[in-house]
C-alpha cells in the first residue's frame, strides 16, 4: 500500500478552494485522466456534513477503470474525506482534503492518500505515482478554483 501527504499554500480564499473539490462531477475538466464523475445524493447531518456516494471513470496507466466512494463533506469545516465503496481495480482508496483559510485571499491545503491495488504494481512504482502527483493535482484544483 502507497500513503502519501501534500501541503501547500495557494492564493485563493479557502471558500474558492473547497469549492473546487467538492465539485466532484466536474473534475474530469480539470483532473488528468478523469473521465466521468456521478454523485448521488447523500444526507446532511446536523454538523453540516453531507454524506454521499461517489461514482468514478477514469484512465490510469493506459487502463480504464472505475471505482465508488462513499464520500463526506463540511464546507463549514474545510474538509472532504473518502472510504472505498467498492472497487475491482482498488484495494484501497481513502484519503482527506483539509482546507484552512490563512488571510481572505489565501489557504493552506492539506491532502493525504492511501491506495492499494487490485493487481501487482511493484511498491516504489506505486509510491512515485502517488507522491509524485500530489503537487501538481493539488496545482489544477487551484487553476480551477482561481475560476470559481
Amino acid at each position: 500500500m502507497a500513503q502519501a501527504a501534500h501541503e501547500s499554500t495557494f492564493e485563493v480564499s479557502a471558500e474558492q478552494y473547497f469549492k473546487a473539490v467538492a465539485d466532484f462531477e466536474k473534475y474530469p475538466d480539470f483532473v488528468d485522466g478523469m473521465k466521468k464523475v456521478t454523485i448521488k445524493p447523500g444526507e446532511t447531518r446536523a454538523d453540516g456534513t453531507v454524506e454521499s456516494v461517489g461514482h468514478y471513470e477514469f484512465s490510469m496507466m493506459s487502463k480504464d477503470m472505475s471505482y465508488n466512494l462513499n464520500l463526506k463533506h463540511n464546507a463549514g469545516a474545510g474538509s472532504v474525506s473518502w472510504t472505498l465503496k467498492d472497487s475491482e481495480f482498488f484495494k484501497v482508496n481513502n484519503g482527506a482534503w483539509k482546507i484552512e483559510g490563512i488571510s481572505s485571499g489565501k489557504c493552506k491545503v492539506h491532502y493525504s492518500l492511501e491506495v492499494e491495488f487490485n493487481f501487482s504494481v511493484p511498491g516504489f512504482i506505486l509510491k512515485g505515482i502517488v507522491k509524485g502527483t500530489l503537487p501538481s493535482m493539488m496545482n489544477s484544483f487551484y487553476e480551477r478554483a482561481k475560476k470559481l
